[in-house]
């Protein structure tokens, strides 16, 4: 449960994430990506290697910190990462993967000084509560597709039976 205490001090990190946010995404992704492989899939390299991923989530985690008190704001933001998500078929088990290799890159970067117990707590909390509300965004559109006349959930194979010319 994300306490008031704990959106102080997300909201007190804000200013460590517009000046050094890339730099913890950037170290976020190199431990994610080198201890659990097994999500590089869902993660475009050419994103990667650009800096783009690192820097569009820099840019989600601190607009997450400054608007905690106010998630609705954050409507437009959360619908396209629930879309990218679903698209790529993230599931409510990879969460935890990042939400502990994000805390470690925190405590990681930030120092043990500024990443006391109290601030992993919180963003503990946060990314927590954040996850939750992804995680059913992204439940409800999985459940409208699979509702859907043909509709499906999850992966599928499809054959091609016949291919016709049309130029």
């Amino acid at each position: 449960m994300l306490s008031a205490q704990h959106r102080d001090i997300v909201k007190a990190t804000v200013p460590l994430l517009e000046t050094g946010g890339e730099a913890l995404t950037r170290h976020f992704y190199g431990i994610m990506l080198a201890e659990y492989p097994e999500v590089r899939p869902l993660f475009n390299q050419a994103h990667q290697a650009s800096g783009a991923q690192p820097r569009a989530l820099a840019n989600g985690i601190l607009q997450y910190a400054r608007h905690i008190d106010r998630l609705d704001t954050l409507g437009p933001l959360v619908g396209q990462i629930v879309q990218k998500h679903v698209s790529l078929q993230v599931l409510p088990e990879q969460y935890p993967i990042v939400g502990s290799c994000l805390l470690r890159a925190i405590r990681e970067v930030l120092g043990p000084d500024i990443a006391t117990d109290a601030v992993i707590e919180a963003w503990a909390a946060a990314y927590q509560q954040l996850a939750d509300l992804l995680i059913g965004a992204e439940e409800d559109v999985y459940a409208a597709a699979a509702a859907t006349p043909g509709g499906w959930r999850g992966a599928r194979r499809f054959e091609v039976v016949r291919k016709v010319p049309e130029s």
